[in-house]
């Protein structure tokens, strides 16, 4: 994804092809940023595009935290095939560090989900926090 390919709707989303997990998602800004209702500059755009491009770093590490939350929450083994992401979620103001989430959906709760916040701590990718699909938001 090129930064300059970045321009949300007026419903503040967009849809993307990811070819790291072959599927559509869509990637979301939130309306309650200030960032939602400002030409975004390009240097957010490029936090953004870097991201989504970068989905091979990130998407391993998120799928094995799902994993052990749903084993330690409902006692259940989940497996890679259960778990499909569905948005990714834009979290942070133009001049911050970046935090997106992540909404899953999983075989077993298709009604709740997963959610998870994700920021990038020196260079790193890092889990800020899990649960059910509202932790996306």
């Amino acid at each position: 994804m090129k930064a300059t390919d970045i321009s949300f709707n007026k419903n503040y989303y967009m849809s993307i092809f990811s070819e790291y997990i072959n599927k559509n998602i869509l990637l979301n800004i939130s309306d309650e940023l200030d960032a939602s209702e400002k030409d975004l500059t390009d240097g957010y755009r490029q936090k953004i595009a870097s991201f989504v491009n970068n989905m091979s770093q990130w998407y391993g590490i998120t799928c094995d935290s799902i994993i052990a939350w749903v084993k330690d929450i409902y006692n259940i083994d989940v497996h890679l095939s259960d778990i499909e992401l569905m948005g990714i979620y834009i979290l942070f103001e133009q001049n911050e560090y970046e935090l997106f989430g992540l909404a899953f959906r999983l075989e077993f709760e298709i009604e709740h989900g997963c959610g998870i916040k994700i920021t990038i701590n020196e260079g790193k990718y890092e889990i800020i926090e899990i649960g059910t699909g509202e932790v996306a938001f």
